[in-house]
């Protein structure tokens, strides 16, 4: 083999190994130290202290955050959003920020923002081939599920999303996450494509059945025509209580969410 060849290989080498980079080699930060620093703030049910600093937690987090502020039942939400321009389609990504009164909320709420922000650390330093919507709803856990901030996004929404995944207390040590049944009344083959995406990442934690059919976030955007789909653990026995902490949750949980969630922002991606 003469020189020109020798150089030409390692070209070829050199082009093979850009184009197979793995993404999570530049993420900032992993999710489980976002978890930890956003479950130490304990409660943020809106109107209270922790409400504040958990909304400030996240903004801080996000360079030029775009925050949707509304006045409803005596109190301010704010629903925090962060673009990343890209071709098409273009794809949201959402979890609620609050919590219930007297809840800690680490799984419920807490872990999906941990995630989130690790996925926001990524993407900006690793511009997606599509356009995505990185989505902090308000308002969720408010009266049990009054999906407040939801419901006031998907009502001002223009529908250019091909879809919205709506990720919810996904930290469980245990984590199992079956099809949720709404989900899968409208949106059947959108579900079953996210689930063989799920499989293929973790197969014994993405089951492909209906267990639960849930009021969640995904709720208000299905009503309002956006194609949404809930993707949550609710086999959680801290639900909704004061033993929602974050010693419940994983940090292998997170991490297998963040590799799903590489999966579809980066249909390159190899795990």
């Amino acid at each position: 083999m003469n020189k020109n060849e020798i150089f030409g290989l390692l070209c070829i080498i050199v082009s093979l190994v850009s184009l197979f980079a793995l993404p999570e080699i530049l993420s900032a930060r992993p999710p489980y130290e976002h978890f930890t620093d956003f479950c130490r703030i304990g409660e943020r049910a809106p109107g209270t202290s922790g409400h504040k600093k958990a909304g400030d937690y996240i903004i801080n987090k996000i360079s030029n955050p775009q925050i949707d502020s509304f006045y409803t039942r005596g109190i301010w939400f704010y629903n925090i959003y962060k673009k990343f321009p890209g071709g098409n389609p273009r794809i949201g990504i959402a979890a609620h920020w609050d919590s219930d009164i007297d809840c800690p909320g680490a799984n419920d709420g807490g872990s999906g923002v941990a995630v989130l922000l690790s996925l926001i650390d990524t993407l900006s330093l690793n511009s997606p081939p599509m356009g995505v919507d990185i989505i902090f709803f308000d308002g969720e856990d408010v009266d049990k599920a009054a999906l407040l901030g939801s419901d006031h996004f998907a009502s001002k929404c223009v529908g250019n999303y091909s879809f919205i995944l709506v990720l919810d207390m996904i930290g469980d040590k245990d984590l199992q996450i079956f099809q949720e049944g709404h989900s899968v009344q409208f949106f059947p083959g959108l579900v079953d494509s996210i689930w063989r995406i799920g499989m293929d990442v973790a197969p014994i934690v993405f089951i492909p059945a209906i267990k639960y059919y849930i009021i969640d976030d995904h709720y208000s955007l299905i009503k309002y025509g956006i194609r949404a789909i809930n993707i949550i653990d609710f086999d959680y026995p801290y639900w909704d209580s004061k033993d929602d902490t974050f010693d419940k949750c994983s940090e292998e949980s997170l991490n297998i969410m963040y590799r799903f969630l590489l999966k579809i922002v980066y249909p390159e991606y190899i795990h």
